[in-house]
């Protein structure tokens, strides 16, 4: 705050009124006005309002220049809607090649998944028939120890193979969730970029 508590508000409403009736702004003027103030600090403020008050006047542009201005900037805007119409159709053809390898390979992936899934049940079916041959083989007693430690055997490989066909289609299984969560973005970017039903453009408005 300055020494003779004058605020640029005060000294901004000052000036402000001795323009509106039509008299000269001056620092004198001002301090008149306001009853007090030093003639540094006023004379500060009021710099600060005549920037703020005081812009300079329009300058015309000769008509041959003006209609220059204005056919360059229809050309540039021609020219960057015609630039950004050629970049919406790269990405829309990247995108739909995209979309298609990905569908591609959603396919695949679903086929492996039935694949891994036929063998599953035949895993568990050929399990199933072990089991069988193992309650069979102890009805025999102790002369088919040999062939139950061997179906013993069998059964421990059985299922270190489900488990690792469970482990094959649970991965099938998530590669498929990511091509689809994939396949849906580009989509959505495709949806995206795609312009709206009507003209392709409209020339910008000529100046009055």
């Amino acid at each position: 705050m300055s020494r003779s508590g004058i605020t640029p508000e005060q000294v901004f409403a000052a000036a402000s009124d001795l323009r509106d009736r039509g008299q000269t702004v001056t620092v004198q003027a001002v301090r008149q006005a306001l009853g007090a103030g030093s003639f540094t600090t006023v004379a500060q403020h009021l710099r600060a309002w005549r920037a703020h008050t005081e812009a300079p006047p329009p300058i015309a542009l000769p008509p041959a220049i003006a209609a220059a201005a204005t056919q360059a900037l229809t050309a540039v805007w021609t020219a960057a809607c015609t630039l950004a119409r050629q970049e919406v159709d790269a990405v829309r053809v990247q995108a739909a090649t995209q979309a298609q390898a990905d569908k591609a390979a959603t396919h695949e992936a679903l086929q492996e998944v039935a694949r891994l899934e036929a063998c599953l049940r035949e895993a568990e079916a050929t399990l199933r028939d072990q089991a069988s041959v193992i309650e069979q083989g102890r009805a025999q007693g102790a002369a088919c120890e040999a062939a139950q430690a061997a179906c013993r055997a069998t059964i421990t490989e059985r299922d270190a193979r489900i488990a690792e066909l469970k482990t094959d289609l649970a991965q099938a299984h998530e590669r498929h969730a990511q091509k689809s969560a994939e396949c849906g973005r580009l989509l959505g970017v495709l949806a995206a970029q795609t312009p709206p039903a009507g003209p392709a453009s409209s020339s910008p408005a000529q100046p009055a």
